[in-house]
């Protein structure tokens, strides 16, 4: 059975979030809101924060009984409200949250990412699937000049990845069987993880030579670069050919 469909991860699969942009946004918060604290011990302060609302938004025994959602907005308004608070700062968490939101439109796409989307839009169905808030994902397509109309975010499903019941939406949507489809993304636990409990191949994006987390499912296959891709789906065409 060839492959009809290739889902996406977004963020630091087709566009570069790396830590550095944080920082970034981070240091600008601190000159808009005239913060008297370092840049970067807001944003260790902050982040050490928000890490508790992933690990905990999503029981992964049983997803059903996740707590009730969050969007990132609303989750990232709390944390900056409780590091306002460790920091002893008098900042305004609701711009700051919005501003992170909107930084997350800007980011830049890998070299590869254009070449390699134009060369499987040619040849199979194409959608994308991220953790992040509809505002931010939306501008970033709008910003890069990316058209289309299958981007599923996790505010439109209401629940997060590794979730399988993500996954199987963008499988309806798509209306194609889960042994029709591959998805690529770079985290294992969200990616591949949660794309192998839903029964569809995972092709993980192993840009910096990480190990394999042996408790996790294993993805099928490991690229380094985007541009990797054409080459592994033909292969996977034709094994099952």
């Amino acid at each position: 059975m060839s492959i009809k469909a290739v889902i996406f991860d977004i963020y630091n699969t087709l566009f570069d979030n790396d830590t550095i942009y944080w920082k970034q946004t981070f240091k600008e918060l601190c000159q808009l809101q005239n913060l008297s604290v370092d840049p970067e011990q807001f944003w260790y302060t902050w982040k050490s924060i928000e890490v508790a609302f992933r690990q905990n938004r999503l029981n992964m025994t049983d997803p059903s009984q996740s707590p009730p959602f969050k969007t990132y907005q609303s989750a990232w308004k709390e944390a900056f409200e409780v590091t306002f608070e460790k920091l002893q700062l008098n900042g305004n968490a609701e711009h700051a949250a919005q501003v992170s939101i909107d930084s997350l439109s800007t980011r830049p796409p890998y070299m590869d990412t254009y070449k390699t989307l134009e060369d499987i839009q040619r040849q199979k169905k194409v959608a994308f699937l991220t953790n992040a808030d509809n505002t931010s994902v939306f501008k970033l397509f709008k910003n890069h000049n990316i058209s289309t109309n299958m981007i599923f975010t996790s505010e439109q499903l209401q629940t997060y990845k590794p979730n399988p019941v993500v996954f199987q939406e963008v499988l309806k949507s798509l209306c194609v069987e889960k042994e029709e489809a591959v998805y690529v993304g770079d985290t294992l636990l969200e990616d591949m993880h949660g794309s192998k409990m839903a029964g569809i191949s995972a092709i993980w994006i192993n840009r910096t030579g990480i190990s394999i987390d042996p408790q996790l499912i294993p993805p099928d296959h490991q690229i380094k670069e985007l541009r990797e891709l054409v080459g592994i789906l033909k292969y996977m065409d034709e094994v099952r050919s």
